[in-house]
């Protein structure tokens, strides 16, 4: 799973990896500098660490309000709330995550959002398969793609798309087939492959008219 994006609590850097304080777990720096630097504030108003318990229940009530800030607020705890947990329950919170990221890339257009939400979605969508939610792995690898052809990595992006396909025919969903066919014949018509792509959307029209 790729790093996360975060801002350093001195200088406000984004960046991911940063190294989080011992003991409030929230407060992260790009260096030793930063962190030295910063010292003489934040040692005066780190707390002690928020149970695992309170930050489930923040980013769950930051998830409600559609707050997509609130939710990567503590993304830097988001390893100890998967640790030891079942597939369902690293699924949920995977989900959380990766939704936050995709309002924050929608409202700031920020490529570190897009990258964790691809990050994300890879750890996901076999989960999906493990738990035999198969639309759920369809939609997540459409969504996948299209994020990808955002960033311009458009063999990826056409590689998910038919791998979601295969998910459609194979499982009988025919909405997941049918968005997969459509992205993966724009993928390929991107890509300069023009007849292919019209004839991929020609078959989805007659298979499902």
């Amino acid at each position: 799973m790729a790093d996360s994006a975060e801002n350093c609590a001195q200088c406000g850097k984004p960046g991911a990896g940063f190294k989080h304080c011992s003991r409030c777990k929230q407060a992260c720096y790009c260096g030793a500098a930063c962190q030295k630097a910063d010292w003489k504030r934040h040692k005066t108003t780190r707390a002690p660490p928020v149970t695992l318990h309170d930050v489930w229940e923040n980013v769950q009530t930051a998830c409600v309000a559609r707050d997509w800030r609130g939710v990567l607020k503590w993304e830097g705890r988001m390893e100890e709330l998967i640790a030891g947990k079942p597939d369902k329950g690293c699924s949920g919170i995977l989900l959380t995550f990766s939704l936050a990221h995709r309002m924050g890339f929608r409202a700031t257009g920020r490529k570190d959002h897009a990258l964790s939400f691809v990050g994300l979605e890879e750890g996901l969508i076999p989960l999906h398969g493990k738990l035999q939610r198969f639309r759920d792995q369809g939609e997540a690898m459409c969504g996948l793609s299209n994020i990808l052809r955002l960033l311009k990595r458009k063999s990826e992006a056409a590689t998910w798309f038919q791998r979601a396909r295969d998910v459609g025919a194979t499982h009988g969903i025919v909405s997941i087939e049918s968005t997969a066919c459509t992205g993966l014949g724009k993928a390929m018509i991107e890509e300069g492959r023009h007849e292919e792509g019209v004839a991929r959307n020609a078959l989805v029209a007659a298979k499902l008219n």
